[in-house]
């Protein structure tokens, strides 16, 4: 939130008055730094990964190892990335009064946290589930931080690259579960999660155009200011869902085709949602896809969960 310039503002003295630090109000500077809502939905994608692995018994601490070392890995990525951007977070109203561009927290804290978080997470995922899921991770969090981050300032491209890494932690949850990487179970899941972010994001990106235009940020709504071709890149990842989430819940008996119909059914709901930002390119529709895409997937992962234990 911002102050209204035009707003009356009472002066009690000369002075700044500075607010006193308090321990719980640096702590909720740190979590504000691993992007919280973003973590929570990476590792929704993971636990429901652990589960879907076919003909293995997961047992609770595979499960709990799995999800708190993507955490670790998760949250130095995103503390990273609001490390580099911190100039242009400044810029942007949406991001201004993140804890780096308002100066509640100083760059070198945020540094520190992001390597001791990406350190512990690596050694943890080693540790406590195998090799394979420790080297997805550090993958995963290289390809975030090292390419998309810096992506962002030269390249409209970002938004497709980025659907990688954010993507990646479903194959991190399989591998962790005992799935093994020449399985297309795993990839389909992952599969889901990147076409699903296009809708995601291009109806981010057009809510916010000018935001990341004046912060010096390359998105395609920034060369198509008309946000036809941002719609494109909603709809057919969003029709690809489809037949993609049928092969996903891999049906086999009449019941399994019942949950592939509800899956159908709520592809076709973001399929709609697209085609009317298409149609008319507005605030409105744009909000419209952005919470047709945030019913979307834990709709999906829920059934993929349902599907895995009927």
């Amino acid at each position: 939130m911002s102050i209204d310039s035009s707003s009356p503002i009472e002066v009690v003295s000369s002075k700044e008055v500075a607010s006193p630090l308090t321990w719980s109000g640096v702590l909720s500077d740190y979590w504000q730094l691993t992007k919280p809502r973003i973590l929570v939905m990476i590792l929704l994608t993971v636990g429901v990964a652990v589960v879907a692995v076919p003909g293995v018994a997961i047992s609770f601490w595979v499960f709990l190892h799995a999800v708190v070392g993507t955490a670790f890995v998760a949250a130095s990525a995103s503390v990273l990335n609001q490390w580099m951007e911190r100039g242009p977070d400044a810029l942007m109203p949406r991001t201004a009064k993140r804890p780096l561009p308002d100066g509640r927290l100083t760059p070198f804290e945020a540094a520190v946290l992001g390597w001791v978080l990406v350190s512990i997470g690596t050694v943890y995922l080693y540790l406590l589930t195998n090799v394979t899921t420790a080297v997805i991770g550090l993958i995963t969090w290289g390809l975030y931080v090292w390419v998309y981050t810096p992506m962002k300032r030269f390249s409209w491209w970002n938004t497709a690259v980025g659907t990688l890494p954010g993507a990646l932690p479903a194959l991190m949850g399989w591998t962790a579960a005992g799935g093994r990487l020449d399985e297309w179970g795993g990839w389909l899941l992952t599969l889901v999660v990147v076409l699903w972010q296009f809708p995601h994001f291009m109806s981010i990106a057009w809510l916010y155009r000018d935001q990341y235009q004046q912060a010096g940020y390359q998105m395609l709504t920034n060369f198509d200011r008309s946000g036809r071709l941002a719609a494109w890149h909603a709809i057919i990842p969003s029709l690809l869902l489809i037949p993609v989430s049928a092969m996903v819940l891999h049906p086999e008996t009449f019941l399994d085709w019942c949950w592939v119909a509800i899956a159908v059914a709520t592809c076709t709901l973001q399929v709609v949602a697209s085609w009317r930002f298409m149609k008319e390119r507005s605030t409105t529709t744009a909000r419209k896809l952005l919470r047709s895409s945030l019913v979307f997937l834990p709709a999906i992962l829920t059934l993929v969960v349902i599907r895995s234990y009927t």
